[in-house]
């Protein structure tokens, strides 16, 4: 009876063996062609997103004899650009620059013509034949785990300043960027350089969101030594911040950087018709799932400008950028509610600064006659080629003189890192829960980070008088520090630094 009983056991024993084998090899074929996750743990529409990128992505990279991801990417011109241009594009360039024009949009325009390309992303063609009322385009939409657009949408775009070799560093940013926020809205990006884009650079972001996507170069005038600038002079204040090494002291282009992000991005001919604008740069990390929309929280709230991070400025670069500030003020008799923040008790920089890299903002504002010429004043004070001025604190010190307090804003939801500072929601919040934060320090706690004093900052008037009285501190400063300073300062400096008041 046993040896009966064991033979029907052993067989069953083995088609349970033979059917489990078939169930893992199985499992594993599907995980094997299932690309892995990124980030943190993501809806089954994202999922979606992700596997239909990355198997169109590794698809068109078996064929080496074409650039890849080209074959699902259109590349065509603005509508109203100019479509039809020379052989010789060097040749063209020259002569628009040495023509005259009736203002510097229409020659900007001209002059870049020949490089600006513009792909229409699949979600802007599908909601316009939804829109028309298309079931068909409906059901491409959910195929390919596109959201459909809200109806609300500011008009925004992502900036993106960056150059060919960055393609890599930028690819991982968007990813993040797409799945964290930009999957479920559909904002446009439109990608500025200083030299003509390369074909595998379009095609390969273009192949990477389902939004629109606009490659321009920028104009010549936008990134290049202005001719009240002594070049010679230039070169050698270069020459001495690289010997002292400062960081990018000795970087021409740094500089071409800085100066154009502080006064002339916002007014590339592609962003003409756009009203906010989000910078972004290759390589940084988004941490946390953004289910709202940050461009219509802006307009809807009447804010003019954002931030994440806030720290302080290197010193050596910016030596007299807090002196042609206080003497713009003093001359424009500008006043200010919250203009405090930037000082310290002897009336000099604190250097707090609000980072740049990240920044949500009004281009209505930076297109103002009062942020125009204040750029103006800095702009042939030669600070951005003479020392190493930065778009940051110029963009700070700009809103400190010319927004209200409730017109800046920060975003403490956004989950963020540039280089080694990163920061996060505080442990506990309810923003937390929709982040993957590193292990690592957050900077909105440590030593250097302005942020405390931004919270902790109250409304405070700051009047003409204030502005007259922090310049000749400054400048009583500049003479103790040459050692000319004369007696009756040196008493009233020690007066000022007791009591730490104006």
């Amino acid at each position: 009876g046993i040896r009966r009983l064991a033979v029907p056991s052993a067989v069953s024993l083995c088609v349970a063996c033979v059917y489990f084998a078939c169930v893992v090899v199985i499992c594993r074929s599907a995980l094997n062609e299932r690309p892995q996750r990124v980030g943190s743990e993501q809806s089954v529409l994202e999922d979606e997103y992700l596997w239909k990128h990355t198997s169109r992505i590794d698809k068109e990279a078996e064929n080496d004899t074409e650039p890849r991801w080209s074959a699902n990417v259109t590349l065509g011109r603005l509508p109203g650009w100019p479509t039809e241009f020379p052989s010789d594009l060097d040749a063209y360039r020259t002569r628009v620059m040495s023509s005259p024009w009736i203002n510097a949009t229409e020659k900007h325009q001209a002059e870049i013509a020949p490089w600006v390309w513009h792909h229409r992303g699949q979600a802007d063609n599908l909601q316009s034949q939804i829109d028309s009322g298309s079931r068909e385009a409906l059901t491409e939409m959910a195929r390919l785990g596109i959201v459909p657009r809200a109806s609300s949408l500011a008009n925004a775009a992502f900036v993106v300043l960056i150059r060919n070799r960055e393609l890599h560093a930028f690819l991982a940013t968007m990813r993040q960027l797409e799945d964290r926020f930009n999957r479920r809205f559909h904002y446009p990006y439109v990608f500025l350089n200083d030299e003509p884009f390369t074909d595998e650079f379009m095609h390969a972001v273009a192949a990477n969101t389902h939004s629109n996507v606009t490659f321009a170069r920028i104009p010549h005038d936008h990134w290049s030594v202005p001719e009240f600038v002594n070049e010679e002079q230039a070169h050698r204040a270069r020459e001495q911040m690289a010997a002292r090494g400062v960081v990018y002291g000795g970087s021409l282009s740094y500089r071409h950087m800085c100066r154009f992000n502080s006064g002339f991005f916002y007014k590339h001919p592609v962003l003409q018709n756009v009203d906010w604008y989000w910078r972004v740069e290759p390589g940084v990390d988004f941490y946390c799932d953004l289910d709202y929309d940050p461009f219509a929280f802006m307009r809807d709230s009447g804010k003019k400008y954002s931030f994440v991070i806030a720290l302080r400025e290197l010193a050596e670069t910016v030596p007299t950028l807090w002196d042609h500030t206080l003497q713009f003020m003093l001359e424009r008799n500008i006043t200010s509610n919250w203009m405090s923040y930037f000082v310290s008790r002897s009336g000099e920089y604190n250097l707090c600064h609000f980072w740049s890299n990240f920044e949500i903002a009004s281009l209505g504002w930076l297109r103002s006659p009062e942020y125009a010429e204040y750029f103006t004043y800095l702009d042939h004070a030669q600070g951005f080629f003479m020392e190493r001025w930065g778009d940051a604190p110029v963009h700070s010190l700009a809103a400190g003189m010319l927004l209200q307090r409730d017109e800046v804003h920060f975003f403490d939801d956004i989950g963020y890192r540039h280089d080694a500072f990163a920061r996060c929601p505080a442990l506990g919040s309810l923003a937390h829960t929709r982040c993957r934060c590193p292990d690592e320090p957050n900077f909105d706690t440590s030593p250097g980070s302005c942020l405390p004093r931004w919270k902790q900052l109250k409304e405070a008037e700051w009047t003409h008088r204030d502005t007259r009285e922090a310049l000749r501190l400054v400048r009583e400063r500049r003479l103790f520090a040459t050692g000319v300073e004369p007696p009756i300062a040196v008493e009233r400096r020690r007066w000022y630094d007791f009591f730490g008041a104006f």
